[in-house]
């Protein structure tokens, strides 16, 4: 119930706004100019997973948050280690994509990507 009221929010916040934001980074209050470094806001690109990385540390670091998860750590997985792009799961102003899921059953030991 928890994660359908969770994404019942956010659909409405994101429909108020092309470029809402997810609902943890709005808890910590993050501002576009948080992340896009351009003068203007109309000038603002698309960014990469070094903007990520600026914040939540480096891929090792965030690998290692998961290694209880031993063969499955998708942040350090048997098919890209620690190599994976952060956008290749993770969006920030559209829905979130869990790449895993693709091949495996990921519902018993993976939550929600946010």
């Amino acid at each position: 119930m928890r994660k359908l009221l969770m994404i019942l929010m956010f659909s409405i916040f994101a429909l108020g706004n092309e470029f809402a934001i997810k609902p943890h980074h709005v808890d910590v209050k993050l501002k576009c100019t948080d992340c896009h470094k351009e003068a203007n806001e109309k000038d603002y690109k698309a960014l990469d997973s070094n903007a990520c990385l600026t914040c939540h540390g480096t891929k090792e670091k965030l690998a290692k948050r998961l290694d209880f998860l031993k063969g499955k750590n998708p942040h350090n997985s048997i098919h890209d280690n620690a190599n994976l792009n952060c956008y290749t799961c993770h969006n920030e102003h559209k829905p979130s994509f869990n790449m895993c899921n693709t091949c495996h059953n990921t519902k018993t030991w993976m939550k929600e990507i946010k």
